[in-house]
């Protein structure tokens, strides 16, 4: 019986054991993250749906918090960005200036600020369907630590939104696909800085 319980305090220690060490962090991997900075984007163009904050918010969550990526909080970027008086209200991008100075203050190897510069929307009604069509222009300008430069660029996207029955499809659909396929053209140009 004593042999039985010492041995099962031994299975018991060695699975403790070996659950507390596969519990610890992964510094490795979390060192590997490239760290980020999102300037609040702005919007130059008439649309103020909350959709398309939405969609903004939500597409670079998806794309830079993952395995690769770490956002730094805005907790942490807005009063940098107080203090650097920069006001997103403006509608203009942060210079190149700041963008270097916010990198070295958060320790980022990217600065991303994003402003969507239009939308073109329309409808187009056929015998059988009815869709609606929206072109989204955005430009970028991302600061990259490894290089130490600012690259400016604009990326643009189309989303189409069909009903083939009766009904009027939303232009809000569209947009949203538009602003989504434009966004992933600049996930893919930040990722070979």
């Amino acid at each position: 019986m004593r042999k039985i319980t010492i041995g099962f305090i031994m299975l018991l220690c060695l699975v403790l054991t070996m659950s507390v060490a596969g519990a610890e962090p992964n510094t490795e991997a979390a060192s590997m993250q490239k760290q980020v900075v999102i300037v609040p984007f702005i919007n130059s163009t008439e649309e103020t749906k909350d959709y398309i904050d939405e969609t903004v918010q939500a597409k670079f969550t998806e794309q830079f918090s993952n395995t690769m990526y770490q956002t730094i909080p805005a907790e942490k970027v807005q009063p940098l960005l107080t203090a650097y008086q920069f006001d997103a209200s403006n509608k203009e991008l942060p210079d190149n200036e700041l963008m270097s100075k916010l990198a070295q203050e958060t320790n980022a190897d990217y600065v991303i600020a994003m402003e969507v510069v239009h939308f073109i929307n329309s409808r187009h009604a056929s015998f059988f369907s009815t869709s609606a069509k929206s072109e989204v222009k955005l430009r970028y300008k991302v600061y990259s630590k490894a290089t130490n430069k600012v690259i400016a660029f604009q990326t643009a996207g189309k989303g189409n939104n069909k009903v083939t029955s009766i009904g009027v499809p939303g232009i809000g659909t569209a947009m949203k696909r538009g602003l989504d396929q434009a966004m992933d053209e600049g996930y893919i140009k930040i990722q070979k800085l």
